[in-house]
């Protein structure tokens, strides 16, 4: 007998394949976009910056008790990781991209954080004995993962006390720019990743019953200048002929205002926090 019920599990894959499968048509490998330094040190210089009130809610609203030992997975260049190692947590990340590592080094030293352990592989990739248990095991915005059904029961199985999962409830505000404008630059619709919503069933599906909350901002991306928003732009949707870069300028040049700060193209974007204790 067939179920009625949607396989959110299967939906997931099948749609975050479609989306790493469109960007490796255009001529991009998946992690290439971070291991360019140049978008890693951008990265970095917001942490100190404008992106540290995100940071700040998003630890507080984990409540890891100081001297937890903590599981970061896509620790990028220790956005959360770098301040839980100065909380007093013992801190060990996986992470795949050599830039991002260093860049993590270098946000390390600059707050004279405690050493980090690195495991330079992908989730997928890095085996349950390597990694170990830990008390809190966390994934913000790095769920870039097909095979979502074992790289959860691979969260599950690390964690002693909790996981915490950040991902996206709606686009964020870059990928709905990559709506407008991927038709214009590549002759076809922009494949979304999964949302939050997916996740959320698909932990269900596997028969953890989470806890979900929204954190939801007014303010879009900030950038220092112009024309660093125009390479990011660039980067991101693989525009690398001056037509396509003119057909981004062009689009940009229609939102983009100016800030106290920078330059910012508005967006709302919307993350939620799915969270489980064991």
């Amino acid at each position: 007998m067939c179920s009625d019920k949607p396989d959110y599990i299967r939906m997931w894959d099948e749609q975050m394949a479609r989306a790493f499968q469109q960007k490796r048509t255009a001529g991009e490998d998946n992690g290439s976009f971070w291991d360019n330094p140049v978008n890693v040190d951008r990265y970095v210089k917001r942490l100190q910056n404008d992106d540290r009130g995100r940071v700040e809610k998003q630890l507080a609203s984990m409540k890891i008790p100081q001297g937890s030992s903590v599981l970061d997975i896509g620790a990028g260049p220790g956005t959360l990781s770098v301040p839980l190692a100065l909380s007093g947590s013992s801190v060990t990340v996986v992470e795949p991209s050599g830039p991002m590592i260093r860049g993590m080094e270098t946000y390390r030293a600059l707050t004279n954080a405690p050493p980090i352990r690195v495991i330079q592989k992908t989730w997928e990739e890095a085996s349950l004995l390597e990694i170990g248990r830990h008390d809190v095991v966390i994934a913000s915005l790095s769920l870039m993962m097909e095979n979502i059904r074992d790289c959860i029961k691979k969260m599950d199985a690390c964690a002693n006390s909790a996981v915490h999962l950040f991902w996206f409830l709606i686009p964020p505000s870059l990928s709905r720019g990559n709506k407008d404008l991927w038709p214009l630059l590549h002759g076809e619709p922009y494949d979304y990743e999964p949302t939050a919503d997916i996740l959320w069933n698909v932990l269900f599906q596997l028969g953890i019953y989470a806890n979900l909350t929204v954190e939801s901002r007014s303010v879009g991306q900030a950038y220092t200048s112009v024309e660093e928003m125009h390479q990011d732009y660039y980067t991101r949707l693989l525009a690398n002929t001056d037509e396509q870069k003119g057909v981004v300028d062009r689009y940009l040049g229609e939102r983009i205002r100016k800030t106290e700060n920078g330059y910012v193209l508005p967006g709302t974007s919307k993350t939620a926090h799915i969270w489980w204790e064991k």
